[in-house]
């Protein structure tokens, strides 16, 4: 994400103390608006390449001019504001320094107006205009720490490691308890400035409060882990909004907010890679592999991060920047921290491969691996898998047995798969969120019907209502669609790297 070396200089000559425009509280040690903004900037370079841009004109029209609007009534106008709608199906938005903001997909499928957007969006301009997250850079040798394991066998992350370094990099976005009052506060001045309903703010986080009673405790998304408290901020929303006398009408669903959302992916998109059993596939990249058996994994796009049972042992799977498998090899050794060990060049289903077993580590802390570098279609696939060397003879089978199951996408089904998308639904009379889902063939379960539509299963909707409904292909039945006929499909005979 941001070098830790951009950081150390730009806090390098800012021992100065200056006085926020927005909050009035006096701010020390922090760097130059410039600097801000250019931090802001590399940053957004390496979200954006991280989590994907959502390809929607409306969408992503309709955000900036909510945003910008917003912008315009903040105490820091001039900043570059910029606003971005990312293709990523968790309830999130978060804000750099110098006026990027970002709002999922995911959450705008649960908003069901524009008043709702601008509380979202000027929530999260007022943790720009607080310069919050100039302060949480403070926190970027910690973070840059927490890549732990990847840092040890490729420094610069050259090969390996993407979530795990977007996970470390986004940890500076999360905000101190007072942080988010502050932007709650801030949020609702720029709300009511910009001629929005101020009870949005209080809709919003009744939305949010919801979205995490739905979620298991383990599955929160990251609006709700960096956000905490939906249903006390909510209630302090609420307060600060009749202290201060702002009148303000319920808030209702918006048709034309609604129509913007009409036809957007709602979920997870399988086309970016998803998984079977322990089988993952990407139908954008056309490959699959296996990841060790018991091994639990999780995955970004063409990044796959597993890990086994214990945590002893790690694979990791991503996109390298060499032209070829060797060139990424040789790049893997080359600053002579990792000690290469026997050597293996081969073709795996029909694709080149350069592998090596490697150690790495501290004595105290000694670890043994595998790497591979796969040339595949027009750039390289890296491969790495590393764990303690206690344990790590008694894995490599399984380890060299997944490097050697990349190939092709065998089954059509896998191949073609579709999103699911938000449609839009009149009701045609009063009728129950459990009508609709029936009378509408909704893919998702009553639950996340009523979720996205600020309703609850029972109640009774006005006819000539206009609700989203999801149609598609809902992926939590791939397995169950394409599970026969992988298993039927032949394994492309493959000699896996020998063990080193």
């Amino acid at each position: 994400m941001v070098s830790l070396a951009l950081v150390t200089a730009l806090f390098a000559g800012a021992a100065s103390c200056s006085r926020n425009p927005a909050t009035g509280r006096l701010q020390f040690g922090l760097v130059s608006e410039n600097d801000e903004v250019a931090l802001g900037r590399k940053a957004d370079e390496d979200i954006r390449k991280t989590l994907g841009v959502y390809d929607s004109k409306a969408l992503s029209e309709m955000v900036t001019r909510v945003g910008t609007g917003l912008a315009a009534q903040s105490e820091r106008p001039d900043l570059p504001w910029t606003f971005v709608v990312l293709d990523e199906p968790m309830v999130n938005a978060f804000a750099l320094p110098g006026g990027w903001v970002y709002v999922t997909r995911g959450l705008l499928a649960h908003l069901g107006s524009e008043d709702e957007l601008a509380a979202v969006l000027g929530h999260e301009a007022g943790h720009v205009t607080a310069r919050h997250g100039v302060v949480q850079l403070r926190k970027q040798r910690a973070a840059q720490r927490s890549v732990g394991v990847f840092r040890i066998v490729d420094p610069n992350l050259r090969h390996v490691g993407g979530i795990a370094a977007a996970t470390a990099g986004l940890a500076l976005l999360k905000h101190s308890r007072e942080d988010e009052h502050e932007a709650d506060d801030l949020g609702l001045r720029y709300l009511v400035k910009g001629g929005y309903n101020a009870n949005a703010i209080t809709e919003m986080f009744g939305v949010l409060a919801q979205v995490s009673a739905a979620d298991d405790a383990e599955d929160v998304p990251p609006w709700l882990s960096t956000h905490p408290e939906p249903k006390l901020r909510q209630g302090r929303m609420a307060s600060r909004i009749t202290e201060a006398g702002i009148a303000g009408s319920p808030v209702a669903a918006d048709p034309k907010f609604l129509a913007a959302l009409d036809g957007m992916v709602f979920g997870a998109d399988p086309r970016s890679g998803f998984f079977v059993g322990s089988t993952y596939v990407h139908p954008r990249r056309g490959f699959q592999i296996d990841v060790p058996a018991g091994w639990e994994g999780q995955h970004s796009d063409d990044r796959i991060l597993a890990a086994s049972e214990d945590e002893r042992s790690m694979f990791a799977l991503g996109p390298s920047d060499a032209e070829t498998a060797e060139a990424a090899l040789d790049g893997f050794f080359e600053d002579g921290r990792l000690k290469p060990g026997e050597v293996w060049r081969g073709d795996v289903a029909g694709f080149h491969v350069e592998s090596s077993a490697f150690t790495a580590g501290t004595e105290a802390q000694p670890l043994a691996g595998l790497v591979a570098f796969v040339d595949y279609d027009d750039g390289v696939v890296s491969m790495l898998a590393l764990g303690d060397v206690e344990v790590w003879e008694d894995r490599l089978d399984s380890v060299a047995t997944a490097f050697a199951s990349f190939a092709k996408i065998r089954s059509k089904q896998m191949r073609e798969v579709k999103p699911m998308r938000l449609d839009l639904f009149t009701v045609p009379k009063p009728m129950t969120i459990v009508q609709v889902h029936e009378e509408s063939r909704s893919v998702v379960d009553v639950e996340t019907l009523a979720l996205i539509n600020h309703a609850t299963a029972d109640e009774t909707l006005a006819a000539g209502r206009v609700i989203k409904v999801v149609h598609g292909f809902n992926p939590e039945r791939l397995a169950e669609v394409v599970g026969a006929t992988e298993a039927k499909a032949a394994k492309s005979p493959a000699s896996p790297p020998p063990p080193p």
